[in-house]
């Protein structure tokens, strides 16, 4: 996985990003600036997985994103 830059061109996840919100998963307070933590992509750049901060210090949400099928794949949550 590489990491890109947050201004780069990743794949759109704001509508998922508000679904995750409206189940409570993502706080509401979190600003969507500051939301996108790391993006990081696979070597043939498929998968992109995209890590979105959340209320408590080094945990995140995780998303992983299809790029060929242009969808969301799932989210876990990551702690480091």
């Amino acid at each position: 996985m590489k990491e890109i830059s947050i201004s780069d061109n990743f794949f759109n996840i704001w509508p998922y990003v508000s679904e995750l919100k409206a189940a409570k998963i993502l706080s509401k307070k979190i600003k969507e600036s500051e939301l996108v933590h790391k993006v990081y992509r696979n070597s043939t750049e498929d998968f992109e997985h995209i890590l979105l901060a959340t209320e408590k210090e080094n945990q995140f949400v995780k998303l992983v994103v299809d790029k060929n099928k242009k969808k969301v794949l799932g989210y876990l949550f990551l702690s480091l």
